[in-house]
């Protein structure tokens, strides 16, 4: 992983191996983002997504081991509980065994690169934190 800071942005390199929630949290530590949007594109080797299931309040998950385009990485980053909180959505193009044409998408849980990830943070001037709200079963922003 690389990255230069230009302008207002962050543009990260990542590269094979690199967990994306991880390593754009680690940035968002160091550089001291506590709100912001992230954009990217890439290639991974492996991803989990999901989607929410409000009553039973956790995420039905998908898994896929393919190499994968990611052809788009949309979300922002905020601060839950003192720490860098990454919210995600992806969505992903690969082809299964048979070479059929997929896609994958959903909210992002966990994200491997396999060739390399372009990954676009843009810091907001201000704080966003989160709070757990019992009722969604999910964190939802709040504004201090």
């Amino acid at each position: 992983m690389d990255y230069r800071r230009y302008n207002d942005k962050l543009y990260i390199r990542l590269d094979k191996g690199d967990e994306i929630i991880s390593t754009l949290a680690g940035i968002c530590a160091r550089e001291g983002v506590t709100a912001g949007t992230v954009q990217g594109i890439g290639g991974c080797g492996r991803a989990v997504v999901g989607v929410f299931d409000p009553e039973r309040k956790e995420y039905n998950k998908h898994e896929v081991s393919a190499l994968m385009e990611l052809v788009s990485l949309d979300g922002n980053a905020t601060v839950y509980d003192s720490k860098p909180y990454l919210h995600l959505h992806a969505s992903f193009a690969y082809h299964d065994k048979d070479g059929a044409a997929k896609a994958l998408s959903g909210h992002l849980l966990e994200a491997v690169i396999e060739l390399t990830g372009e990954i676009v943070l843009t810091p907001a001037d201000g704080v966003i934190t989160r709070r757990f709200d019992e009722a969604l079963g999910i964190r939802v922003w709040e504004f201090r």
